[in-house]
């Protein structure tokens, strides 16, 4: 009788890996013309025809990756998800969203998800590979558990995580550049006239927080400004915190500064509303911008200078990475460089 060919006999007649194959049969675009003419050649040749089941009993994979996210809410969790989902569909493969809600610390202790738990499921679930968008690792005190469930995580599967690298653990790490994204918006300010200038938002305990504050000072000392004695007021990143920091500002007793640096979109929202509340007007008395942009910041009123962090990029950026992890290659290191969007806050 004569054998029927399988996925794996295609990949080993064109020198390929399984996955490749996988590519080609779904006519995705992480395949080179070269490549895919090789592959083609030898399913013409040997006339197969596969059908979906099979090839994923066969290669052992599930064409599924997990994505663990913080908190689905946050418009920057949101999009880059989106990004993630769509180059996961042009390379064949399927998602599994986990929320874990660590992000967004809710007094209602219940919602959160212990993320060590998500990964025991992960590695049960007999999935392909795992991105990681931020929670503890982003955190300058992060849980003995959670490392240990990292570590396991680790030694099962292909792991990538978009947010903070710990040196002693062997994952691929995609480091967005939270530096240059705030100085290139300072500057700005700065040559606006504004000399005093505070940041507001964020949290003393997440690791961007202070990459970003330390950046702010240091644009500022480098323009001739103190950046020590710059006012500082971390309450965190959704738009209520925005709101509360202009609320505690103005019950400081200092002078107003000229102009506010939110760390986001949506604290800049929460800042604009206070400063409207109390009789303030953007920019007119007030300048306002964000170091990182969120969907449909140029709808607002007034329009928002910010930052562009480019997640559509990135998103396709992190599955690419993820492509070549799963061909037991080694990832390039891509370069995203952020973008000053000029709007009518500032």
């Amino acid at each position: 009788m004569k054998k029927t060919l399988t996925i794996k006999d295609i990949a080993e007649l064109a020198n390929v890996s399984i996955a490749t194959v996988s590519r080609v049969l779904n006519n995705n675009s992480w395949v080179s013309d070269k490549t895919r003419e090789k592959v083609q050649k030898v399913i013409d040749e040997y006339h197969f025809s596969p059908n979906l089941m099979a090839r994923s009993m066969i290669s052992r994979k599930s064409m599924t990756l997990a994505v663990v996210v913080s908190d689905i809410t946050s418009p920057y969790f949101a999009t880059l998800v989106e990004q993630i989902e769509k180059a996961c569909q042009q390379a064949g493969y399927k998602i599994v969203l986990f929320d874990t809600q660590s992000a967004n610390k809710r007094t209602d202790s219940s919602q959160v998800i212990a993320e060590d738990q998500i990964f025991s499921t992960i590695i049960d679930s007999q999935l392909d590979g795992v991105i990681i968008l931020g929670g503890n690792i982003d955190y300058l005190h992060i849980p003995e558990s959670y490392l240990e469930g990292l570590q396991k995580l680790i030694a099962t599967l292909p792991v990538i995580v978009v947010g903070r690298k710990l040196a002693q653990y062997d994952y691929t790490c995609v480091q967005r550049d939270q530096v240059e994204c705030v100085k290139i918006i300072t500057r700005y300010l700065l040559e606006k006239g504004h000399r005093d200038i505070a940041f507001i938002g964020g949290s003393p305990g997440v690791y961007m927080t202070g990459q970003r504050v330390g950046a702010f000072r240091e644009t500022l000392q480098q323009a001739g400004v103190d950046g020590a004695s710059a006012q500082i007021v971390e309450t965190n990143f959704y738009t209520r915190h925005g709101f509360e920091a202009v609320t505690k500002l103005l019950k400081s007793g200092r002078t107003l500064p000229q102009a506010l640096l939110a760390i986001n979109d949506r604290v800049a929202i929460g800042a604009i509303r206070a400063l409207k509340d109390n009789g303030l007007n953007v920019p007119e008395d007030i300048a306002v911008a964000s170091c990182e942009c969120f969907p449909d910041s140029e709808f607002y009123i007034p329009r928002l200078t910010t930052v562009d962090h480019k997640n559509n990029v990135l998103g396709q950026h992190v599955i690419r990475q993820m492509m070549t992890l799963l061909q037991d290659m080694l990832p390039d290191a891509p370069e995203i460089s952020p973008l000053l969007i000029s709007g009518e806050s500032a």
